[in-house]
Formats: C-alpha cells, structure tokens, sequence
C-alpha cells in the first residue's frame, strides 16, 4: 500500500518505485521547491506537518534497513586472513541498500533546513497575532468560540478540545477541533461583545462560552495558517490551567 503525504512526494517514495538516486534526488529537490514557494505565500499547514513526517519516515527506514541488511547478507565464499571477518558475494540487495543509504544521507539535511525555516515563520507570524478573551469565561475551557480578524473580517470558529483517549500513549497528545460558523463586518456597532451575544443567542447549547479573539495585521491564509495557530494558541491557554 502507498502511503501518500503529498501530492508530489509520498512517504516510500525513497524506495518506491525504483531506486534511483538522481530520480530520488530529483524528486526530493522538486517537492522542496514547491513547500519553499507554499511558504513564501504564508501557506505552513500541511507542510510543517508533512516534512516531520518524512523526517521521520526517513529514519525509521534507516533503522529497519540495518536490520534488513543483516537478512540479505549474501552467500559466504571466503575469510580475510588478517581481520578473521568473512567474505559474503555481494548481491543487488546490497547495491539497492547503498543507494537507499545515499538518498537519505541527502534527504535528512534537506527536509531539516526546510523544516526550520517553516518554524522559524511559524514563530514570526504567531510573534504578530493577539491573542486575548472576550468578556467572562467559563472554568472548562474545552469549547467555545474563536473570532480570528484580518482587517474589518472577523471569522468566527466553533472549537472543541477533546478527552484524550489514547492513555497507552505515553505522551498523548490533546488536538483542537473547529468548524467554520460565519463571519462579521466589525465596525462600531459590532463588537466582539455584540458576536458573543449573538453566538449565544443563535447557539442556546452553550450559554456560556470560552470566547477568544486572535487579531493580526498580516495577511495569513486563514485554512493553511492562522487557524492551525490560532489552534496552538487556545490549546496552550486551556492546557497552562487558565
């Protein structure tokens, strides 16, 4: 089964499906290229996520091919007399394994530096968003409402954190959930105040709601980034006990 990340470069593309190092490399440059220019439009999600990924598919098949290696091992046909190591015949295994090692010897570098570029961006965006709480909040934090605001537009979220359920994991990890409601011209007649009670009013099921505001003058792709932060930032506000 192909395990597909993105479009133009899945998780096994290292050994599927040839092994060729310059396709590889061709291959890799090119998908490097495209997140390079997805960041330069402010585009960071899936991309940060996905060169983790690849990361560390890289070094698990760098694991399992050590232990791959010793199963191909090919027929003995000889001692070195000095060193008292066998000599095995060498078989296309070993060729085909060489040449995983060269890709990624190549791969790792390249997909760290790109991966620190998106967090060094990931950084200087969310240095340009406020974040703040509207009017009262309620003890459990783990639903509610987020108004992100590029200019006049305030987008409103609907979010959910929920119960962590993986308790085999042994660091389980809590994700944010949202949904898109609608939208509001913000002027002086409507206020952040104005669109909770409105919320409220329009979603009687949750009375009293944990309202957030994130603002930011950039112009962030609301899907690809400012909503993936602002999931970071309601996360790291639920979870420090606020």
């Amino acid at each position: 089964m192909v395990m597909t990340n993105s479009p133009g470069l899945p998780l096994d593309w290292v050994y599927s499906p040839s092994i060729d190092l310059e396709l590889k490399q061709y291959a890799l440059l090119g998908y490097l290229q495209h997140v390079r220019a997805r960041f330069a439009e402010r585009k960071l999600y899936p991309y940060l996520e996905q060169l983790r990924d690849h990361v560390d598919a890289l070094r698990s098949i760098r694991r399992s091919k050590e232990d791959l290696a010793r199963y191909l091992e090919g027929k003995l046909i000889g001692f070195d007399l000095r060193s008292g190591e066998v000599i095995r015949e060498r078989t296309a295994e070993d060729e085909m394994l060489a040449v995983i090692d060269e890709v990624i010897a190549f791969a790792v570098p390249n997909l760290t530096r790109m991966s620190t570029e998106g967090f060094e961006l990931r950084h200087e965006f969310a240095e340009r968003i406020h974040f703040t709480p509207v009017g009262l909040q309620p003890l459990h934090a783990s639903e509610g409402w987020l108004f992100l605001r590029k200019g006049r537009e305030a987008r409103v979220y609907g979010y959910s954190i929920p119960m962590v359920i993986e308790q085999h994991l042994d660091h389980p990890e809590r994700k944010v959930v949202t949904r898109y409601v609608t939208s509001y011209a913000m002027g002086i007649t409507c206020t952040y105040e104005h669109i909770k009670s409105d919320l409220i009013a329009r979603h009687p099921a949750l009375p009293n709601p944990a309202t957030f505001v994130l603002e930011t003058d950039l112009d962030l792709p609301f899907i690809e980034t400012f909503v993936p932060l602002a999931k970071r930032f309601v996360l790291a506000h639920v979870t420090d006990g606020h």
